[in-house]
């Protein structure tokens, strides 16, 4: 049976104007996001950042096992079934995800580290979700100004919400950090997903797809649960083998500068979610995966010169740019951020082709270059950080992308 018989074909003209709204709301959330850097690095010790950044890791991979592929399936359904039926029975899955497997998680984890900060880290999450998928709900239809300005009051909120709850309640621990990040996830989670609460139950209930649903979903989620647990080694598996060489602080000053040399992706942003409803269009209107290709291919041209040249103005300006964005206590971090930015130069352009194949559910490629990114990224951890600390670590992000971004840009044109 078709899948897409319920569903009319969307026409997203390609409005550059809309492009100058998400470059303008990424740029306010860029500069609230430096500033929040900024204010963490005066208040918060690396010892407590690194105790942070380590929880903060853990719930990442439960979000990005469980969640992540959700939200990809989601809005992969936007193009192939009534938008209301797609809330609705996602709406569904997160809840049951929300109310049985994530609290175990959080539970096991708490007993087993005797923390009890993993209850503010399960509401964080379950907040973090929520808003990423209402969120991107809205990129995906092509509501650019709506999505550029809820992106502006989250960062917003993220600032006002550790001023209020760690520099003004003099809190200046990971619990602190937590209970401001638990709050602002939650209060965003209510607004995100108000709109699609009330169009599920405003719009009238289908002739039954729910068989349909279900068979995409599990056809589309499954390649992804398992590239999940290779991303999330990707990307955060490194600050664990820092803490079994090194400490604690040495995390928090990795994380610091991984942080700030992460902002990269920044750049990209705007150009993800300005190609992302165009891409998607384009299975809704059942034209050939191949047709994504020019438009992407012409933008990744476009984005690696700008954002290289970017990378290279930054690596000249470490000192100087740690010392406004940070502060004396990370100096270790200013060498790390630049070579960060160097491997996210080619993560971020890795995003911008992986659209192709999150529309058009074609994520056995994503798991192919994510688990070779991975082999080549640890491989270069386990070596550099024993001999360079930190800093080896940074270069085993930017070779291991790179490496990465070769493979992706091989499969991209099969």
């Amino acid at each position: 049976m078709n899948v897409t018989r319920f569903a009319k074909p969307v026409h997203w003209p390609v409005r550059f104007g809309s492009l100058l709204t998400l470059l303008s709301g990424q740029g306010l959330s860029a500069g609230l996001g430096l500033l929040y850097g900024k204010l963490t690095a005066l208040y918060m010790s690396p010892l407590v950042w690194g105790e942070y950044s380590l929880l903060l890791a853990g719930m990442t991979f439960v979000h990005s096992l469980l969640i992540s592929p959700t939200i990809q399936s989601f809005k992969s359904a936007l193009g192939q079934f009534p938008h209301s039926s797609a809330i609705r029975f996602y709406g569904q899955v997160a809840g049951l995800i929300y109310l049985t497997a994530m609290p175990f998680v959080a539970l096991s984890a708490g007993l087993y580290y005797q923390n009890p900060l993993f209850g503010l880290v399960w509401l964080a999450a379950v907040g973090q979700g929520l808003y990423q998928a209402g969120n991107d709900y809205r990129n995906a239809l092509g509501q650019h100004w709506q999505f550029a300005r809820q992106q502006v009051r989250y960062a917003l909120g993220t600032l006002l919400s550790f001023g209020l709850l760690v520099v003004g309640a003099g809190q200046y621990t990971a619990t602190g950090l937590w209970q401001s990040t638990a709050l602002v996830n939650s209060v965003f989670a209510a607004l995100s997903v108000a709109p699609l609460v009330q169009l599920a139950r405003r719009s009238p209930r289908p002739p039954s797809d729910r068989p349909q649903l279900i068979r995409a979903y599990r056809s589309y989620v499954t390649p992804l649960l398992g590239m999940a647990v290779w991303a999330w080694m990707l990307n955060y598996a490194d600050r664990y083998l820092i803490r079994l060489y090194l400490t604690d602080a040495d995390v928090g000053q990795y994380a610091m500068g991984y942080s700030l040399g992460a902002k990269l992706l920044l750049l990209s942003t705007p150009l993800l979610a300005f190609l992302s409803p165009q891409v998607l269009a384009f299975r809704t209107n059942r034209l050939p995966s191949s047709a994504a290709n020019p438009l992407l291919l012409r933008y990744v041209r476009y984005y690696l010169p700008g954002a290289g040249i970017a990378c290279l103005a930054f690596a000249l300006g470490r000192n100087l740019v740690g010392t406004w964005l940070l502060s004396a206590r990370y100096s270790p971090a200013f060498g790390v951020a630049p070579i960060v930015a160097v491997g996210y130069l080619f993560l971020t352009s890795i995003h911008l082709l992986e659209l192709k194949w999150y529309s058009f559910g074609q994520t056995r490629y994503i798991l192919w270059h994510t688990v070779f990114g991975v082999v080549v990224n640890l491989a270069l951890n386990v070596l550099l950080i024993p001999r360079l600390g930190i800093t080896g670590a940074a270069w085993a992000t930017a070779i291991g992308y790179a490496a990465q971004f070769a493979l992706a840009r091989f499969l991209f044109t099969r």
